[in-house]
């Protein structure tokens, strides 16, 4: 309730902004031309919650009219409109001295459709492929969005306050506007799971694909690494695992190990030996994930499963990529990018994926077969996607391994928040996926973890993510959350299971106090 509150009176004080004294920046003008007009909706609410100035225009005349009088600073522009095709937009606006330095980004479902000249066209500077989620088209507005010198230091501050707000409305991930499937997350912690008839045969499985037997499954790296200096530090729940070390880890009795650590200074690990090793029955992929990141890790994270394993790429504590050798577990369907490629083409590509484990929508794109921008924003979703069945395993093993970035994903976006990136991969967990471990006992009472409040602060949530959390008061039930916001009571276990798997709250059983029973005068001298 109280992150919900903070949000109101922000929200309350920038729209009471403009009649400040002090003056304020001018606002980044927006100009949407499509002929969609759910699409020109979206975007509208999208991009006016993140405070930017926004016009939309449903033909290409219209759209050129609102160009030359309003000046926008950025112009999200279809490629196929009724009246008239994108290029030929572009021709009108150079033709026109007030629009000729206007910056385009090409909005198009076919990749085909954005490949241009850029002799022809020097002001398109990007494409945003159709359906694209609200955090993309945020991330493509801002990175090509034309910097403004006259806006001084509150046009820098302001963005940096937005992320720290518990749960910015700009950020609104609903999937049923954008056209991506809603996820959920997979076994969280404080909410055991029964074991279930296949767990010997699936934990077997995996024991094999990661080269296991009975005995220990991985081993320590030959070189040390101080246990101040490297170390993650294990969440609460985890903290007296007696059997789990990290790969790597000193021995504390050893006083030279002592000796080297009080210096500071760092024991380098070999390329491709592991930094740290774990097991979903004892540690969750979120601490992975949040150990990547807190400890600037770069390298490979794979996950051993039932199926073939899963390898999460890394570069300095930011998530690159998940891929994986199987291409019809990365990806079995074929998108509407890949329309206009020869199957041969999509042939030799998943086969390339399958030797080397580089997502094939990459090598399309170096072989110039579909553009690099459809390209990254393909992995990134089928990334996710791919990753987000780990969530629900039965039993993963992972171990991360300090190597160099692959070189197909030298120059690929990073994203520094790992929560944020792992959200987006629960969201792709659809209810019916997550079995026994929905079943949570509605009259439990969800509540923040240690440092769970800080963290949701900080998390682009949906609304409907926002309000549940801000129910988690330590005294609600499930129940009770689910009918104070009116819910359903499978989207709440669902919303649940997220943040239950991110580790932010963690549910408890009621606390039943018996009432003392009433008792007379000789009941209490001589007892009931």
């Amino acid at each position: 309730m109280e992150a919900v509150r903070k949000i109101d009176e922000k929200q309350s004080a920038s729209a009471e902004a403009p009649a400040a004294d002090s003056p304020t920046p001018a606002a980044r003008k927006v100009l949407v031309i499509d002929d969609s007009a759910m699409l020109l909706n979206f975007v509208d609410e999208i991009l006016t919650e993140a405070n930017y100035q926004v016009s939309t225009a449903a033909t290409a005349e219209e759209g050129l009219r609102a160009a030359a009088t309003e000046t926008p600073h950025l112009i999200l522009l279809a490629y196929v409109l009724p009246d008239m095709q994108g290029d030929e937009v572009l021709r009108r606006l150079a033709e026109n001295p007030g629009t000729a330095g206007s910056r385009v980004v090409y909005m198009s479902g076919f990749g085909a459709d954005l490949k241009s000249d850029p002799d022809q066209s020097p002001n398109v500077i990007g494409s945003l492929h159709k359906p694209f989620t609200s955090e993309l088209l945020l991330k493509t507005v801002e990175i090509h969005m034309p910097s403004e010198p006259a806006s001084s230091d509150t046009a820098t501050a302001e963005p940096a306050t937005q992320e720290q707000s518990s749960a910015s409305p700009a950020e609104n991930l609903e999937t049923t506007a954008v056209g991506f499937a809603e996820a959920e997350p997979e076994s969280a912690s404080g909410v055991p799971t029964e074991s279930e008839p296949t767990e010997d045969r699936e934990t077997a499985a995996v024991e094999a694909a990661a080269g296991g037997s009975n005995d220990a499954w991985w081993s320590a790296a030959p070189a040390l690494v101080p246990a101040e200096s490297a170390a993650p530090v294990a969440p609460p729940a985890f903290q007296t695992a007696p059997d789990f070390e990290m790969a790597g880890m000193p021995d504390n009795s050893d006083e030279g190990a002592r000796a080297d650590t009080s210096t500071g200074a760092d024991i380098p690990i070999p390329s491709g030996a592991a930094y740290f090793c774990g097991d979903t029955s004892f540690f969750s992929l979120n601490w992975a994930l949040n150990t990547i990141a807190a400890q600037k890790l770069t390298g490979t994270l794979r996950c051993f499963w039932n199926r073939e394993p899963v390898e999460l790429l890394s570069r300095d504590g930011e998530i690159l990529l998940a891929t994986t050798h199987d291409p019809e577990l990365y990806c079995t369907e074929s998108p509407i990018t890949l329309v206009s490629v020869e199957q041969d083409r999509i042939a030799a590509a998943r086969t390339q994926q399958r030797e080397t484990g580089c997502p094939f929508f990459m090598a399309l794109a170096q072989t110039g077969q579909i553009i690099r921008e459809p390209a990254v924003q393909l992995m990134q979703h089928y990334g996710q996607k791919l990753f987000a069945q780990l969530w629900t395993g039965t039993r993963v093993r992972f171990t991360f391994e300090q190597n160099d970035v692959p070189a197909y994903a030298q120059d690929f976006p990073g994203e520094q928040d790992a929560d944020h990136w792992a959200l987006g991969t629960l969201r792709f967990i659809q209810f019916q996926e997550l079995g026994a471990q929905a079943n949570f006992d509605l009259a439990f009472i969800p509540a923040y973890t240690r440092d769970g409040f800080d963290r949701v602060q900080k998390l682009r949530l949906t609304v409907a993510e926002a309000q549940f959390a801000s129910q988690f008061n330590g005294s609600r039930s499930i129940a009770q959350i689910a009918k104070n916001l009116r819910l359903d009571v499978k989207f709440a276990r669902l919303t649940l299971f997220r943040f239950l798997a991110l580790e932010i709250v963690e549910c408890w059983p009621p606390v039943i106090t018996a009432k003392q029973e009433k008792r007379g005068v000789l009941g209490r001298i001589f007892g009931g």
